[in-house]
């Protein structure tokens, strides 16, 4: 029996403000104090009161950031990981060092980065030097734990460098020293082997699951996969790869809000498991913009919503590098697409399904979109929003 669609809008309504309540309290409780992974750089200064800003961490043996593959589209794959992160703990300081006094802002700044390399810093995405992002909430609860990604051609292994250091604002505290990491995607070796093939894998990467929230991929999402959901937006692990819909190794709430969807209204069919090639804005347009989303009282240049136009001959201009009119969207630094950049197009979380603050999920008429459209637009955006 099918539920009513006012039945189905008020479970869809507590299921959102449960999980954001969940997320809310465990975090207001202290769980982001905690390190996870290969654990923290924990910042501290030279002196008493003063001196120069300093982070306790193994450089020498730790110096090598494994990412993790995220997700591939159109050649290209995204490699990430939310470890190490940044903070200033409580307790004994190591020898020498010393606590920051309260309200201290530490900034990280870029010294020097390989083109490969992105540092996301709080929605701050780090790319070269001289660029530098804010590690909130200030001393003495500082705690941040950035992505650290590779965007590479797919097939390709190695590492690259990334140099940073750590500023502030504050007149006790001098900036640190310049710190050097690698960031690595290589192939995990084989315990067994006795003399193991360098040669990477050319073969397909597993597909993410189709269905956002869908764990297991079995084409359905339980209340228990949601759990797991919350549970990966919590602690950063990988327990379910199907909510990190952007694959950037942190499950946000527009993430779980789509496997909200999901649950509820259940899995689109499974789309194909390549990815579209050569996707274009021309069959975007027809498909999707003029047929769904340039209405009456919608995007048109009548009476464009949010302020865009989906029109044919315009949609290109009012997409592409151009800021959302949502404020929590801009402020986070999104655009409406960011050519190359998926995870960065504030187009993808609105088809998705985004926040309760950042608007009604997209297409109103017609209903949502299906994952095979969704992946359309998606590839379009990651082989650079062509006109």
């Amino acid at each position: 029996m099918r539920v009513p669609r006012s039945t189905r809008f008020e479970l869809r309504r507590r299921l959102v403000t449960l999980l954001c309540a969940a997320l809310v309290v465990v975090l207001s409780r202290g769980v982001g104090r905690a390190c996870v992974g290969d654990g923290c750089m924990t910042i501290w200064s030279t002196e008493e009161g003063g001196g120069a800003l300093t982070i306790s961490w193994d450089f020498v043996h730790r110096q090598q950031i494994q990412t993790f593959k995220s997700f591939c589209a159109a050649g290209q794959c995204l490699y990430s990981t939310i470890d190490p992160g940044f903070m200033t703990p409580g307790g004994t300081p190591p020898d020498g060092d010393h606590s920051l006094a309260d309200g201290t802002v530490v900034s990280i700044e870029i010294v020097a980065i390989d083109a490969a390399v992105t540092l996301k810093v709080n929605s701050t995405k780090l790319t070269q030097p001289g660029e530098s992002a804010e590690l909130t909430p200030p001393a003495p609860d500082l705690h941040t734990h950035p992505a650290w990604q590779l965007f590479l051609p797919q097939g390709q292994t190695g590492t690259y460098p990334l140099s940073f250091k750590l500023t502030t604002d504050s007149a006790r505290y001098a900036e640190s020293p310049v710190y050097a990491v690698v960031l690595a995607n290589l192939p995990t070796p084989t315990p067994a082997a006795p003399t193991p093939t360098l040669t990477p894998s050319m073969t397909s990467t597993p597909a993410r699951p189709a269905c956002a929230g869908d764990c297991n991929d079995d084409g359905a999402v339980t209340i228990n996969e949601l759990v797991l959901g919350v549970a990966s937006a919590l602690d950063g692990t990988d327990r379910c790869p199907a909510c990190d819909r952007d694959g950037d190794g942190m499950v946000t709430i527009g993430e779980l809000v789509s496997a909200v969807n999901a649950a509820l209204d259940g899995c689109p069919a499974t789309p194909t498991a390549t990815a579209t090639p050569g996707a274009t804005l021309d069959d975007i347009q027809r498909t999707i913009f003029t047929g769904r989303c340039a209405l009456p009282t919608c995007h048109v240049a009548q009476s464009p919503a949010g302020n865009l136009i989906l029109e044919a001959g315009q949609s290109y201009a009012q997409l592409v590098g151009v800021p959302p009119d949502v404020s929590t969207a801009r402020d986070a630094g999104l655009l409406r697409v960011d050519p190359g950049h998926a995870e960065n197009s504030f187009l993808l979380i609105k088809l998705e399904g985004p926040p309760p603050d950042e608007g009604s999920r997209m297409p109103l008429t017609g209903g949502t979109l299906t994952e095979a459209e969704i992946q359309r637009v998606r590839d379009w955006i990651a082989q650079g929003a062509h006109p």
